[in-house]
């Protein structure tokens, strides 16, 4: 999209989309992505500086960090009046270059606004939540959002999941964690392969489930630790996909702790940390 006057967003309205995309879920709040913008429209980059680790599970938490913050980033400039229009991976010769948003001025939908408007809300809650049933339907909504978005939604059966001994959620085939699952549902999203580019599309679902969970008033938390484990993935791959996807991340979702206490945002890089700007 060629840059046309009038045709794009001033810079206070970019700064503040990014600022609100910022506020995405990370593994270990890594934060692991950069932004360049153009007269062109706004590139997301992986930021391999910030991975974690040298192993697999490492490089897929980059990716779907970077389809969450993404998925936050459409959502904020969309509510700005701003319809994106998402090219992923669009240079071969650059696997880094994971996406690039052109921007169509448009008025937003209410649905728009009220997904926009979660973000600021959610928060990842690992605490244990409430034993009250989901609101009815909500499963079902989150099921279709899923797979309408191309990938494949799982609920992990309370046999398979836990809490260690450190409180953390885990996995348990062939083995008990220390502790019985809590009162959340454990969601999964799944691939058909195992691609870069799909695993940047989970990030960007999971991004869509948890600020849907969010506006039906639900806490929620994504987990891909409990997935590093080569045996347990595989596991539950068959468990829940017949073994026909790859399971690429958890999200429990359930109802917080009734004590009015949510988390504490944590902290986020500024826009000016993140970004480039060549305009």
């Amino acid at each position: 999209m060629r840059h046309l006057a009038g045709s794009f967003p001033d810079l206070d309205t970019l700064e503040r989309a990014l600022d609100i995309a910022a506020r995405a879920p990370s593994a270990q709040n890594a934060q692991p992505w950069r932004w360049r913008v153009t007269p062109s429209g706004v590139d997301l980059f992986a930021d391999w500086t910030r991975r974690l680790g040298d192993g697999d599970s490492d490089r897929r938490d980059v990716l779907i960090s970077c389809g969450a913050v993404l998925h936050h980033c459409a959502v904020a400039v969309t509510a700005a009046g701003w319809a994106p229009r998402v090219h992923r991976f669009p240079d071969r010769a650059d696997g880094d270059h994971l996406a690039l948003i052109e921007l169509i001025e448009a008025p937003p939908s209410a649905a728009d606004l009220e997904l926009a408007a979660a973000i600021g809300r959610r928060r990842a809650d690992r605490r244990p939540y409430r034993a009250e049933s989901l609101p009815a339907g909500s499963l079902e909504m989150l099921h279709v959002r899923a797979e309408r978005d191309g990938l494949r939604f799982g609920v992990v059966p309370k046999a398979h999941w836990g809490r260690s001994a450190d409180g953390e959620v885990a996995l348990q085939f062939g083995r008990r964690a220390d502790a019985p699952a809590d009162e959340a549902v454990l969601l999964v999203l799944g691939t058909e392969s195992d691609t870069d580019l799909l695993r940047v599309r989970a990030g960007e679902v999971m991004s869509d489930l948890m600020l849907a969970a969010t506006s039906m008033g639900l806490a929620s938390c994504p987990l891909t630790m409990p997935l590093s484990d080569t045996r347990d993935r595989l596991a539950l791959a068959c468990e829940v996909f017949d073994g026909e996807a790859y399971p690429q991340t958890l999200i429990r979702v359930g109802w917080a702790p009734d004590d009015g206490n949510p988390p504490p945002m944590l902290e986020r890089r500024s826009v000016p940390e993140t970004t480039e700007w060549l305009l």
